[in-house]
């Protein structure tokens, strides 16, 4: 296939008539522009211009390929522009992968702000498991991930870091005497500990916390989502590890407590994952620079 920079040189020269014009509005040397039409008259088999002493003017051949050339171009300069305005406009979609639990506690108040200003902008929302939405993410099913960033990154993903939370055990008022000390691994270990399902970060994190330790785990309870799991540590039912960022709220009303506990260091990073080298949407990337904006 012929590279389409040579019709784009051929159509500049062919309007132009003068091979020094063409050369200035290309912003490329005259020489150069020479070769490229030999190198597309080569390649065609036949020759496109007829040179004379004022410059060049088209052939029958020549001016037969202009007008298609022509056509071309100017579908390729419309499907620009309708582009352009599609972009400038109120309307449009953002897919976001992201947990129930961060939608609750972070993107929920962002998307109203958003909403505020951007209100024929709609949110199409996926709470998949976290591997399901990488795969969502490289097959284009959706824009970003909102999310925890793995120690391990992908290598086909770029990441905006919007902050940095932490793992931590919290129990309710039942519980309250114990977070007023720390206790070793050992000791909360003989607790009803409630556990999220594998797969699962927070899983993986603390089986690889008690294995390292050497201390065998039989948890009371394993459940399928975190929210869920915050629903239970609140009616006593145990002491939960869960994601501090996400419950906040209920530790600044007493609600819940944390218990600290000696080894327990699961410092974890979030922010937003897109596929690399992939141009977002202009309203996908006003979304994340509110959210940067705002959680930053």
């Amino acid at each position: 296939m012929i590279n389409l920079e040579l019709y784009r040189i051929f159509f500049v020269v062919a309007e132009e008539g003068n091979i020094t014009k063409a050369s200035e509005k290309l912003s490329i040397s005259q020489p150069a522009v020479t070769k490229h039409i030999k190198n597309l008259e080569e390649q065609l088999g036949n020759p496109l211009f007829i040179r004379t002493k004022k410059g060049v003017v088209l052939n029958e051949f020549g001016n037969k390929l202009f007008v298609k050339v022509k056509q071309a171009i100017n579908l390729i300069n419309e499907a620009e522009k309708e582009l352009n305005n599609s972009l400038d406009t109120d309307s449009g979609t953002i897919r976001i992968g992201i947990s129930t639990s961060l939608t609750r506690k972070i993107l929920l108040k962002h998307m109203e702000l958003f909403h505020k200003e951007y209100p024929n902008v709609v949110f199409d929302i996926y709470t998949d498991p976290s591997k399901e939405l990488v795969k969502k993410l490289k097959n284009g099913m959706i824009d970003i991930i909102v999310g925890k960033i793995p120690n391990n990154k992908d290598m086909e993903l770029d990441y905006i870091n919007l902050g940095e939370t932490e793992y931590i055990f919290v129990g309710n008022e039942n519980y309250r005497e114990l977070s007023l000390k720390e206790l070793s691994l050992e000791e909360i270990s003989k607790y009803p500990l409630l556990l999220q399902k594998e797969p699962s970060n927070s899983r993986w994190n603390i089986d690889k916390l008690f294995e390292k330790n050497n201390i065998h785990i039989e948890p009371k309870m394993n459940i399928a989502s975190s929210s869920l799991l915050v629903d239970f540590v609140l009616i006593g039912y145990g002491i939960g590890y869960v994601t501090k960022l996400y419950i906040e709220e209920e530790l600044k009303n007493m609600k819940l407590f944390e218990i600290k506990v000696k080894g327990n260091d699961s410092k974890i990073e979030y922010g937003v994952a897109k596929l690399k080298n992939n141009v977002m949407s202009s309203h996908c990337n006003k979304f994340v620079s509110l959210l940067k904006k705002e959680i930053i």
